[in-house]
């Protein structure tokens, strides 16, 4: 399996490597192009037009192959297997005919040419050497018959024939020829452990978004299976209040301590579960909220009244301090923020008073929830916003599952806020939510001292 995995791998690096010397030796071609009709017209004059012609026209056959097949890869757009087999093997010999056609001019042009232009010439070859390097580096075997064909005629060449230059320009051929091949295994090995790494960061990623997708899929079904239980499940506790509200009625039972804590666990396994259903909803990303101008004398009322029946059966006092600010929030979710506090408040504080209110500070507005109760030790405020908090963490008792202080942060900044504990505040604990602030043309700060 791993062999075959191998291979595999192989044939999509060197069809990669392919592909990308197609491209280049398209552009190669163009300038080859442009050399060859400049040779042509610098030869035209001085030598017979029968020989000049043919190599011309070797020459001509051997750019025509070098666009055709680069331009038949572009199109057709073949498959690993495809570029292996068949566009591969092509480009080669292509490469082959054009290294044919560049020698021979060595014995078909050179014997004509004059000393500048012979080293003129020698430009000409070390060009179509180099280019063909970084063309096509991946066939060493390709590029070393180029090498030998061409510089090694060269070479040869000036090595028969007599002139001041003649050994220096053969002992250069062989020298940069030799330095050509070192060139090009040395790309055949950077280029093809780039192009590895490319396919294997492209699978990696690949790999990791379909492994994201599923877990994605994952959780929202998880959280979709959740929230329906906690909905099915809040149904029977709120059946079974009812019939306890009206057994204790019967029995003119309602101030007695066992009825006042049975109601007491009640209202609170009914927050818990909202705090659970909102905590799933966040997770899964479904909480859209609709940001409006919001008043606060609207929001803060109207929650207070709805957990009045758990203040008073918790025996604490909740006062409100008026205010005309308006925010810039979701009614739904504020209200929701807000409720989390006070639930928070009454359950661990182990206070007796609860103020709630807003108070402007620059462009921002705090809405309040203070408590008279114990305080929050330094220890226990580090982790206040995690979304579970470890009973060895609570020196005073103040554990549990912890969802709905971290909720209300995450449903704050949906709406560009926050939600936080002032350290400041020494006589009890005071957390807020922080949101900003819509102007009016008046509105009041209610004093909250500290």
């Amino acid at each position: 399996m791993s062999s075959s995995n191998d291979s595999a791998e192989h044939v999509r690096v060197r069809a990669a490597e392919s592909r990308i010397e197609f491209a280049v030796a398209g552009a190669f071609t163009i300038l080859i192009a442009g050399t060859l009709a400049y040779v042509h017209l610098l030869l035209a004059d001085i030598m017979p037009p029968a020989r000049l012609w043919t190599w011309t026209g070797l020459f001509i056959a051997a750019i025509v192959a070098m666009v055709l097949v680069p331009l038949a890869v572009l199109v057709r757009r073949p498959d690993d297997a495809e570029i292996m087999a068949i566009w591969s093997p092509a480009g080669k010999v292509v490469a082959i005919l054009f290294d044919v056609a560049v020698a021979a001019s060595v014995w078909l042009l050179l014997p004509y040419a004059s000393e500048p232009l012979r080293l003129l010439m020698v430009v000409f070859y070390a060009a179509c050497v180099s280019g063909q390097v970084i063309s096509t580096a991946e066939s060493l075997g390709t590029i070393t018959f180029g090498v030998v064909s061409i510089f090694g005629s060269a070479a040869f060449f000036f090595m028969m024939a007599p002139g001041p230059y003649s050994a220096g320009l053969a002992v250069f051929l062989v020298a940069f020829g030799a330095l050509m091949i070192g060139v090009a295994a040395t790309l055949k090995v950077a280029i093809r452990s780039a192009i590895a790494a490319r396919l294997s960061a492209e699978a990696i990623s690949g790999d990791l978004a379909a492994a994201l997708a599923a877990a994605t899929e994952a959780r929202q079904a998880k959280t979709r299976f959740i929230a329906a239980a906690t909905h099915d499940l809040r149904q029977p506790l709120q059946a079974a209040a009812l019939f306890f509200n009206r057994i204790a009625a019967r029995q003119s039972a309602t101030g007695d301590a066992t009825v006042v804590n049975a109601r007491l666990a009640f209202a609170e396994a009914a927050a818990l579960l909202d705090q659970l259903l909102e905590h799933l909803r966040l997770d899964g990303g479904m909480i859209r909220p609709e940001v409006r101008s919001t008043p606060l004398d609207t929001i803060i009322p109207r929650v207070c009244t709805e957990v009045a029946e758990i203040a008073a059966v918790s025996e604490f006092r909740i006062a409100q301090a008026s205010s005309s600010l308006v925010v810039s929030a979701d009614p739904a979710l504020l209200m929701r923020i807000i409720r989390n506090l006070l639930h928070n408040a009454m359950r661990h504080s182990r206070g007796s008073r609860i103020l709630v209110g807003g108070r402007r500070r620059g462009g921002q507005v705090r809405i309040y929830v203070v408590d008279d109760g114990r305080g929050v030790s330094n220890a226990m405020a580090a982790t206040l916003f995690e979304e579970v908090k470890p009973d060895s963490a609570d020196p005073v008792g103040q554990s549990g599952v912890g969802l709905g202080l971290p909720s209300s942060r995450r449903m704050a900044e949906l709406m560009g806020g926050s939600v936080g504990l002032d350290p400041a505040w020494r006589h009890g604990a005071a957390f807020y939510c922080e949101l900003p602030l819509v102007q009016t043309d008046s509105s009041d700060q209610p004093h909250i001292s500290s």
